[in-house]
């Protein structure tokens, strides 16, 4: 019951300076990627994003029009992004995904709508009871899927007039995805890369295969050793070693850097093909993983990186000078030799 109390206060307190003489916001009825049909202002000048994926799309497309961010700007991010963005309280988001935010603290900050993440699995109730709360206008967006992101970019920058902006990141986006899967179907079936996503230290933490965790390893055409159907969120499905010396990937591809030294001394390890072989490769992680936690649009870049490492012949592609291109047009920031070696090493 307090915490009502204190929303209903704080909406007092943001309506009082409001004038007799002040004209409420034109307003336009927009449909959310969800099917919501809301009311939002025509001109949307503060934005309060709910979810990490889609924080991180604002980062390049609006940062300007960020009210706050979910997770702290770290040092080794700084450089990406504009500088405004780590002057930007830390509010949390959405439960479940983030720490959750506070829903006087989002009425604080006076944003004009809420963007949130229609939930990969299935429905967003815990979500849909604390935005409630703030009277704000919450705009559901899907990313959940590569194929996702053409239409979500459309959609943000009708809702944000960026279409410019969104318009020229779409056409890259479109003609990525259209490389990489032109390249996987050349790929016969039984060719396919069989490989293993070790997300832990040990290698022992990986994901199902239909897991909304690994969909660039799906759309580079890998097949993942695991098969089994995702129940959390989290993920990080435990796997043994026997299981993985039975089912034998041809490489793996690692989510903390801590592992390709450690199973390349760990003797319980070389009964592995691909570690023996030395195919162990490491997710690049800055500004943001290129393939997962968070799963943003990184991902078009991570999913041409695996395609690649996958079938170099069917996708002959100079990783190094697309990462500058990418670089270049996402975060505004050129790379040199020495920065694309470091990300990829």
């Amino acid at each position: 019951m307090k915490i009502f109390l204190r929303i209903a206060a704080v909406l007092l307190a943001l309506a009082a300076p409001a004038q007799a003489g002040d004209a409420p916001k034109p307003a336009r009825e927009i449909t959310d990627m969800a099917g919501h049909k809301l009311r939002v202002p025509d001109k949307i000048t503060k934005v309060f994003s709910a979810s990490y994926p889609l924080t991180t799309l604002m980062y390049v497309i609006a940062p300007d029009l960020l009210s706050a961010v979910n997770v702290p700007i770290t040092d080794k991010q700084k450089p990406y992004f504009a500088p405004r963005l780590a002057e930007l309280p830390a509010a949390g988001g959405t439960p479940g995904q983030n720490r959750a935010a506070n829903p006087e603290e989002i009425l604080a900050l006076q944003p004009d709508v809420i963007v949130a993440w229609t939930d990969p699995m299935g429905g967003h109730p815990p979500a849909e009871q604390s935005w409630a709360q703030t009277g704000l206008p919450v705009i559901y967006m899907n990313v959940s899927r590569i194929d996702d992101y053409p239409a979500a970019l459309d959609f943000l920058g009708d809702l944000l007039d960026r279409r410019a902006r969104t318009d020229e990141l779409k056409t890259y986006v479109v003609a990525a995805l259209e490389r990489v899967k032109t390249a996987v179907a050349r790929v016969p079936p039984e060719q396919r890369a069989k490989l293993l996503y070790a997300e832990s230290p040990d290698g022992l933490a990986t994901e199902c295969d239909s897991s909304f965790h690994m969909e660039a390893f799906r759309l580079a055409g890998g097949d993942s050793i695991y098969h089994c159907a995702q129940a959390t969120h989290m993920g990080m499905e435990k796997i043994s070693l026997e299981e993985i010396i039975a089912r034998q990937p041809t490489l793996i591809v690692a989510l903390d850097p801590k592992f390709k030294d450690f199973s390349a001394q760990a003797p319980e390890w070389r009964n592995v093909k691909a570690i023996a072989q030395g195919r162990v490769y490491t997710v690049p992680k800055l500004p943001f993983n290129w393939l997962d936690r968070p799963p943003s649009f990184m991902r078009v870049l991570g999913a041409q990186w695996l395609a690649n490492i996958f079938y170099p012949q069917a996708l002959p592609l100079d990783i190094k000078a697309e990462t500058k291109t990418f670089y270049k047009l996402f975060f505004g920031v050129q790379l040199t030799d020495a920065d694309v070696a470091q990300l990829l090493r």
